[in-house]
């Protein structure tokens, strides 16, 4: 039996182009799964984030994070069926990655 490499790939994102995408994998996650309520979830933040997705080969929005100006990460989601196939640290890193870029120092 050979084990499968999950086929996935991370891109910056924004609110604006992007919230079909990245609220899709949110809700599933926090609101459905956890039971996070809507108005905790939606905190009027994400307009000013660093967002990234990740998307599988077909382009589905798999996983999501986001870097607040503050250098605040959270928001971070995979959704169920893509866990533990490297995409949450993949996220982390890049995630870091992009704060460092930014010259956030601080995370």
């Amino acid at each position: 039996m050979t084990e499968q490499t999950a086929v996935f790939s991370i891109r910056p994102a924004t609110w604006q182009a992007d919230e079909e995408g990245l609220a899709f994998v949110r809700r599933t996650v926090f609101m459905q799964e956890q039971g996070v309520p809507e108005e905790l979830e939606w905190d009027g933040l994400d307009e000013h984030a660093f967002h990234l997705l990740a998307v599988d080969s077909e382009n589905r929005p798999i996983g999501t994070v986001r870097l607040l100006p503050d250098g605040h990460i959270g928001r971070m989601a995979v959704l169920p069926a893509w866990r533990c196939k490297g995409i949450g640290t993949s996220l982390l890193t890049t995630a870091l990655e992009a704060a460092a870029e930014r010259g956030i120092r601080q995370v």
